[in-house]
């Protein structure tokens, strides 16, 4: 019996919330294996997760400093509440900012306007003066807005910086580049220069893929907005994020054994070739945990008895207020067993909380698809399904707060019988594209 003790005292450990890195260690990394006991002379595929959990939160004045760039949609759509509320959430941004800080702001309709260039963050009162004028007028250039941001943000751009775009926008990207393929590519260029875009949309008519696809690309959030009147709290929890930097541009080498080999990166985009498998933050989030999923499959060959290394998890990134890099290692480790029963009991609840969550991320993609088919029916069949499948495993183990979150989501997404309006189709396409970029890999709080 002593191996189930020990299986389960290991069980135990695993279902602790994870530890915060301390105030000097930025980050703290962690590497864990869906099964790390395997059945012995059996291969096959299992999962790693890497895990960087950020360094608890600090004092206002000993926080990262920040240089960003507020782009906001001024074209016509945005007249009356929108923009009213665009412009007093963006005020209230820019007072959580201090001298020590970098802000610019753009506006754009079919033209781009820096309306307050790159600079010290001395007044925060001059900011809003500026912005209190804001108008709304015009199309919408949204490429060109984020380019003229991006290009504000980059006169100041500082590994001890925290450089990032925040784009509002409710509208269609009617000037210039319009296709969601676009702004995926045009936010993987940001991210290789260290800087990220986060996008919020607001109302029913923004073009969710293009502002998903650009804030993920980026290693930005994203975030929808119903109403005019949940942007104070949408910006707010932004800058709760953006003034809590513990670590920038991280990057996760995964080196694998001969015999393991990494097959696909589900949480995020990454980068394989071989052994190897890379992927790359913009930066960690103090009090939250930042992760990465990878399907790795392991030979015959590999699965002999005991424990065995499989490979390795080699990060490196730059400290708040240093311009050197720092890395740290952990070594990816399995045990062989000829027990099923110390195979079954030896599965890591968490990695199984991830992998499920990547699961129902595709069938809301899959669900997207259909609902734009016009296949209604078949869509909240797969969103139920999510329901009841995140319902089965938190009947099996404790699971995070979050987790239980997303199962009454998809449940309420799924659960109408009845025709849904047009209206009703637009807000619940935003709502998964929301849970689709909160499920890539984004920080998620203590």
């Amino acid at each position: 019996m002593a191996h189930r003790s020990f299986a389960i005292l290991a069980l135990a450990g695993l279902l602790l919330a994870p530890a915060a890195a301390t105030a000097g260690e930025p980050i703290r990394l962690e590497a864990r294996l869906a099964n790390p006991v395997m059945k012995e002379g059996a291969g096959g595929k299992t999962y790693l997760r890497v895990a960087l959990q950020g360094c608890r939160p600090q004092p206002n004045d000993k926080r990262t400093p920040v240089n960003v760039a507020f782009v906001i949609d001024r074209s016509g759509s945005m007249g009356g509440a929108p923009i009213a509320q665009a412009r007093e959430a963006a005020i209230m941004a820019l007072a959580r900012l201090t001298a020590a800080d970098i802000a610019s702001v753009v506006i754009f309709d079919h033209t781009v306007e820096v309306l307050v260039p790159a600079q010290p963050v001395a007044d925060p009162g001059h900011f809003a003066d500026h912005v209190r004028l804001v108008q709304a007028r015009g199309s919408t250039a949204i490429h060109a807005g984020v380019m003229m941001g991006a290009a504000e943000v980059a006169k100041n751009k500082d590994p001890k910086r925290l450089n990032r775009v925040v784009l509002l926008s409710d509208g269609q990207a009617n000037i210039g580049p319009s296709h969601p393929a676009d702004f995926a590519t045009l936010g993987r260029m940001l991210l290789s220069q260290g800087i990220s875009v986060s996008t919020i949309g607001l109302g029913l008519r923004y073009n969710e893929d293009l502002m998903l696809q650009l804030a993920t690309a980026s290693d930005g959030n994203h975030a929808f907005a119903r109403d005019p009147s949940d942007l104070i709290a949408i910006f707010d929890k932004e800058f709760d994020d953006v003034l809590g930097s513990c670590a920038q541009t991280v990057s996760v080498d995964i080196e694998l054994e001969p015999g393991v080999r990494p097959v696909k990166a589900l949480s995020r985009e990454g980068q394989i070739e071989g052994q190897r498998a890379r992927f790359a933050f913009n930066q960690i989030y103090a009090g939250t945990e930042h992760a990465v999923l990878l399907e790795v499959e392991l030979d015959k060959a590999v699965a002999g008895g005991g424990e065995r290394r499989l490979g390795t998890v080699k990060v490196a990134y730059t400290a708040p207020g240093s311009d050197a890099r720092q890395a740290l290692d952990a070594p990816i480790r399995a045990r062989f067993s000829a027990s099923e029963e110390e195979v079954k009991a030896g599965a890591d609840p968490k990695v199984a909380e991830t992998v499920l969550e990547q699961v129902t991320r595709e069938r809301a993609r899959q669900a997207i698809l259909l609902q734009d088919a016009g296949k209604i029916g078949e869509a909240r069949e797969l969103l139920m399904r999510n329901a009841q499948d995140l319902n089965a495993l938190m009947a099996s183990m404790p699971v995070s707060q979050r987790l239980q979150d997303l199962q009454q989501q998809y449940y309420a997404l799924g659960a109408h019988s009845a025709p849904a309006s047009p209206q009703g189709n637009a807000a619940s396409r935003k709502l998964l594209r929301q849970l689709q970029g909160n499920a890539a890999g984004a920080g998620v709080r203590y």
